[in-house]
């Protein structure tokens, strides 16, 4: 299961501008990334995705991890029941009609990051080993995902709350031998170039076009993973702060680094 994102700045690459030049950013945006630092998934906390907004243009926001659908937010019980089970959703499941995820199939968003970490079984090591994977060509990878806003107004703002969960499918070669223990090994996020990716964010797409889109399988020559040796620091508290990319608009080339255990409905 997706647990824990760690935000990292990478001011060197290709930026979200390189692939949506008319990309705009929410001006309230706001959050601290110090380097290599986690926030919880089960907290629910903001992550960066990117969705089309009411005038049809890419939006940059923040969105909690975990999707919570209008049942879950009316229905305390089912909120407990399914809340941990809405952070991924599977791909193969997406267009099957009686799922949580078909109606919110037009609800399509990209979680922006540079990479992911998964963790392998070694054999006598007692630990899993985690390890960083990324694109191998780019600093920028776009993960495809399913968004709703909450329809129970926040109480204390007024607002309605962004939800997401990223799309994950079975893992290729490499994938398969990294993620390769657990109730839901063998799986991985819906890798693919960031020049694919936006093309999950036309309004057009008929059904046998996202199952098509679905299907897509990363190439693992396209995939660098490396072994992490390094400890990550936990995240805690409410502070924040805006911190300004060098194009226009705030953040919109500081990519997240997400920590990722697989698990999806």
């Amino acid at each position: 299961m997706c647990l824990d994102i760690s935000y990292k700045i990478d001011a060197v690459g290709d930026s979200l501008y390189d692939y949506l030049p008319n990309l705009q950013t929410d001006p309230q945006l706001t959050f601290d990334f110090s380097m290599a630092e986690h926030i919880q998934a089960h907290a629910r906390s903001g992550s960066e995705v990117i969705y089309l907004n009411a005038e049809g243009l890419p939006y940059l926001t923040s969105m909690q991890w975990g999707l919570i659908t209008r049942y879950m937010a009316m229905n305390p019980e089912a909120m407990k029941m399914y809340g941990n089970n809405m952070f991924n959703a599977r791909a193969e499941n997406i267009l099957v009609k009686k799922s949580a995820w078909y109606p919110l199939r037009k609800n399509r968003c990209l979680l922006v990051a540079s990479g992911i970490y998964e963790h392998r079984k070694i054999d006598g090591w007692k630990k899993k080993a985690p390890y960083f994977v990324h694109l191998a060509d780019r600093k920028t990878l776009l993960i495809p995902s399913i968004y709703n806003f909450v329809e129970v107004p926040d109480p204390e703002t007024g607002e309605l709350t962004g939800t997401f969960a990223l799309i994950t499918r079975d893992a290729n070669i490499l994938m398969a031998q990294i993620h390769n223990d657990g109730p839901n090994k063998h799986r991985m996020p819906l890798f693919m170039q960031p020049g694919q990716a936006i093309q999950w964010l036309n309004n057009d797409m008929t059904d046998e076009q996202i199952k098509e889109f679905l299907g897509y399988e990363i190439p693992s020559a396209e995939l660098v993973r490396l072994k992490a040796l390094f400890a990550l620091k936990t995240l805690t508290g409410d502070s924040s702060r805006k911190l300004l990319g060098q194009r226009p608009g705030p953040r919109a080339d500081l990519r997240p680094v997400l920590l990722l255990q697989t698990r999806s409905i």
